[in-house]
């Protein structure tokens, strides 16, 4: 094994234990908890499928499109938070929670908490790291196998009846 290949199985296992392990973020304390420490730490891992297509609904339901984050003004961003923004924090904190009970118990109570205690800067980097960690590529990449598997099309060997 030469040196670049080295090099990509010690980054894919890297990967993989940062997948299973997850990443852990910082955010300030409730405030019941801040007379003993002023912060928590959560833990991101890797979402799971539901947990995906809460957050994908969480995100259409803005009716937000790529093309209109591009070249956009001040006031543009500023009414789309406005507009947008309850739902914006539900997907984090439901990517966050990760889980059927507690994402259909904490979701909104979660998301309140994320909108008045963490900065913008903070919210972006519990996104990026969701994305790195969860993106749609596995999704997308599971849906264009089960569309060549033709699961309905006769496989060789049957016979098609004639009446």
């Amino acid at each position: 094994m030469d040196n670049k290949e080295t090099n990509e199985v010690v980054e894919r296992l890297a990967a993989e234990t940062i997948l299973n392990r997850g990443v852990k973020v910082k955010i300030a304390a409730p405030r019941f908890m801040r007379w003993l420490k002023k912060t928590i730490t959560i833990r991101l891992r890797s979402p799971y499928e539901g947990t995906m297509y809460r957050v994908a609904a969480y995100y259409l339901s803005t009716g937000i499109k790529e093309q209109d984050l591009t070249n956009i003004t001040v006031e543009e961003s500023l009414a789309l938070m406005a507009v947008h923004g309850k739902a914006i924090t539900k997907a984090v904190a439901c990517a966050i929670l990760n889980g059927y009970w507690s994402g259909l118990l904490f979701t909104k109570p979660f998301a309140w908490y994320l909108r008045w205690h963490c900065k913008p800067q903070e919210l972006f980097a519990l996104t990026t790291a969701i994305l790195i960690y969860g993106g749609t590529q596995d999704f997308t990449n599971t849906t264009r196998s089960v569309r060549l598997m033709k699961l309905t099309t006769p496989r060789t060997g049957q016979q098609t009846k004639e009446s």
